[in-house]
């Protein structure tokens, strides 16, 4: 333990005369390390919140989904797709859909609704919406001479019907045309889905794409084909690749693509909040500069005997570097052990809720990176360290024949 380092542990751990002194300094390294919680555990909140929400939307539109100019249905099968999507090995899972308005009605409810329709054994590598199942299977199959439908919790309610009920399904491109009758089918509701995300829960049914094809008389059409790729980091290369070797009339757009607004929104809030709870940090630093600086009026004869038995004026603001660093060592330690506790405890047991029709989730999300935790860290013991610019520099011009001349 190098001379300077036993020095500053004294100063700050020993009995000062005022007691008062020795409070701060315990208080400056509490305030640091409650800001350095706040801190880490608002990145980590506003991380797993954007994270949670980026999972429940890709869980519905996958990755990327390659559809036709201005959604007109295009053919089942696309060799120039398939020839692309061959040199691409970023891609895991491909699957053909159809994406169309309806009506849903159940004993006299209507409701309008988009429905999805898609081959069930190529769901699940593709979607994840089957995850999300809250009541009976998400089987979309004929049985019994009726083909399956698989809808939201919210929609179900609206439209008073569980799993085991019957649901009516009308295109609404057949109404209107003389002579002919609009064209609808009848499904067994097979299961009900919850994620919390409204705008999908009320709206997107899911049926078997041969159904879809009949009820759409689609024949042999498709709205196109929804990707998955293995890491969601590699969807806008992927894209960006797509759109390079595509075709007339198909076309590319991403899960990211197809809801910028609300994630530039949840971007735009990370600046604003950051920035405002890195204050409470910013005030635990002018703790930390106050509690240095009263040690240096208290321990004036104690700076003065070591200039007089040699110190220069460099090792007594070495001295108190030694100290400042030692505090946001400290306040940034219990800092970090603070919000990894907190927030293992709120991921173990979720004891704050937030309401779920508001924020797409029950529980409030929190997902720490290590990059955060470095990064929050590293400011916190810098910031420590500059924090004693002021107290080293009025401790060095101490002179020792003033500070110990009445002695």
């Amino acid at each position: 333990m190098s001379l300077l380092f036993f020095i500053a542990r004294r100063h700050l751990g020993s009995r000062h005369s005022l007691s008062f002194i020795s409070l701060v300094s315990y208080l400056s390294i509490a305030g640091l390390a409650i800001g350095i919680a706040v801190l880490i555990l608002t990145l980590g909140i506003l991380t797993g919140f954007e994270q949670e929400v980026q999972r429940k939307i890709i869980s519905f539109d996958g990755h990327i989904r390659v559809k036709g100019f201005l959604g007109d249905p295009v053919a089942q099968f696309q060799p120039q797709l398939d020839s692309i999507l061959a040199q691409l090995p970023q891609v895991t899972g491909r699957m053909p859909y159809i994406h169309h308005p309806a009506t849903a009605r159940v004993r006299g409810q209507t409701e309008a609704v988009f429905v999805e329709a898609f081959e069930e054994e190529k769901a699940q590598g593709v979607l994840g919406t089957w995850k999300n199942l809250i009541s009976g299977e998400f089987t979309l199959g004929e049985e019994g001479g009726k083909s399956g439908i698989v809808l939201g919790r919210a929609l179900a309610e609206k439209l008073n019907t569980r799993t085991g009920g019957r649901l009516i399904l009308m295109d609404l491109t057949s109404l209107g045309k003389p002579g002919r009758a609009p064209r609808i089918g009848q499904f067994e509701v097979r299961g009900i889905y919850e994620t919390g995300l409204n705008e999908y829960d009320e709206s997107i049914v899911y049926i078997d794409l041969s159904a879809g094809q009949r009820l759409f008389n689609y024949r042999d059409l498709i709205t196109g084909e929804i990707l998955s790729v293995s890491d969601r980091n590699e969807t806008v290369s992927v894209a960006g690749y797509l759109d390079d070797n595509l075709k007339y009339p198909l076309m590319s757009s991403t899960w990211k693509e197809r809801h910028y607004n609300l994630f530039a929104w949840l971007s735009l809030q990370k600046y604003p909040i950051t920035v405002v709870f890195a204050l409470v940090a910013l005030v635990a630093l002018l703790n930390i500069m106050s509690s240095l600086t009263m040690i240096v009026m208290e321990k004036s004869k104690d700076i003065g005997v070591l200039r007089a038995v040699g110190f220069s004026r460099k090792k007594i603001s070495q001295l108190f570097f030694f100290e400042g660093g030692i505090v946001g060592l400290l306040g940034v330690s219990l800092g970090v052990a603070l919000a990894l506790l907190l927030g293992w405890i709120q991921v173990r047991f979720g004891l704050l809720s937030i309401p779920e029709e508001v924020y797409f989730m029950g529980n409030l999300p929190i997902l720490f990176t290590i990059g955060h935790v470095l990064t929050v860290g590293l400011f916190g013991f810098i910031a420590a360290v500059t924090a004693s610019l002021y107290p080293a520099w009025k401790a060095s011009g101490i002179q020792p024949a003033e500070a110990v001349r009445y002695e």
